[in-house]
């Protein structure tokens, strides 16, 4: 706390004798009366007359603080942050739930894309799904916790439609960055397999990228070869088939290389885990901070509460304390 009127203090010397005056004056005028237990009734009491002069005090010493405005100050921290807008585009079709990553690539690729959005606390993160087609899951937002939810929620053909549809997928997240007014906008695109759906093809969506600016980072998600995946079986039920590698990695070294971006192969969590860590650190967020200080006035507090007691001081003496003519 500090006074943002100091001077105000050589006024000090004449509140303290309007104090001395208002706490030696005496009443000139009394009146005796023989019974004083009537008065009690009237919920008259001797020393009620005395209180509207410390309410007088009261008003005088608001005032007086008051003049001196006194203040607190407020440190703030003023962040300027050069946030980045993010689309995580993951592929949902079937082959998704393959089990050569454990417990299958979409729940790994699930986990490691939670861990990514966790450490983003600046940047603003969004969701698209594919499979046959494609459509946004989240739109971007700076709430994680949103965000997150909405990762654990993915499902394996959650589209409706099986298939690859890699360029709608990107088509998607480009069409939102497009309006983005972020100097940094990135695709993350997770996949399994090669491109087989869709009304716009990968070259495109990734020629409309680069022209505005975004960079794809493309995972292969699984082990090279056959994998096993979990089919129900009409007469035995849910039993292990085989699926073969379908990735056209050159494709997706393509989409990363026209748009400045990388091309990466997860075959485990661990390397999944790593190439995250790898863009991350590609894609640093740099903060800029500075501080100030800001200060609080508490005058009118003062000037409010002088205006409080005066008035509580005027009713006492005028319409509780009445004098007798």
């Amino acid at each position: 706390m500090k006074f943002l009127n100091p001077v105000f203090f050589i006024f000090l010397p004449l509140i303290a004798l309007c104090f001395w005056m208002i706490i030696k004056k005496k009443e000139s005028e009394s009146v005796y009366y023989s019974r004083a237990d009537e008065l009690s009734r009237w919920g008259i009491s001797s020393s009620l007359p005395g209180i509207f002069r410390w309410l007088y005090l009261a008003a005088i010493m608001s005032v007086f603080i008051a003049g001196l405005r006194p203040v607190k100050g407020i440190t703030r921290k003023e962040e300027v942050k050069n946030a980045r807008d993010i689309f995580i585009v993951m592929d949902t079709s079937l082959s998704m739930n393959a089990v050569d990553l454990k417990p299958n690539r979409l729940e790994t690729a699930k986990k490691e894309a939670g861990e990514f959005i966790k450490k983003r606390a600046h940047d603003r993160m969004g969701l698209v799904v594919f499979g046959g087609g494609a459509f946004i899951h989240c739109p971007l937002s700076f709430d994680r916790k949103a965000v997150l939810q909405l990762v654990n929620n993915i499902k394996a053909g959650m589209t409706l439609e099986d298939g690859t549809a890699i360029g709608d997928g990107l088509g998607v997240a480009v069409k939102h960055l497009a309006k983005s007014e972020s100097a940094s906008k990135i695709i993350i695109l997770l996949t399994d397999g090669a491109n087989n759906r869709g009304t716009i093809s990968p070259e495109l969506a990734s020629e409309f990228a680069k022209n505005i600016g975004i960079k794809i980072y493309a995972i292969g998600v699984g082990n090279r070869g056959a994998a096993e995946i979990p089919i129900d079986h009409p007469v035995f039920g849910k039993v292990m088939g085989r699926i073969e590698d379908d990735f056209n990695e050159p494709l997706l070294m393509k989409l990363a290389s026209d748009t400045n971006g990388k091309y990466y192969r997860a075959s485990s969590e661990k390397s999944l885990s790593e190439i995250y860590g790898e863009i991350d650190k590609l894609e640093e967020t740099k903060i800029l901070s500075s501080s100030f200080l800001e200060y609080r006035e508490y005058a009118s507090f003062f000037i409010n509460a002088a205006f409080a007691f005066f008035m509580a001081a005027l009713f006492l003496r005028f319409a509780v304390i009445r004098s007798i003519p």
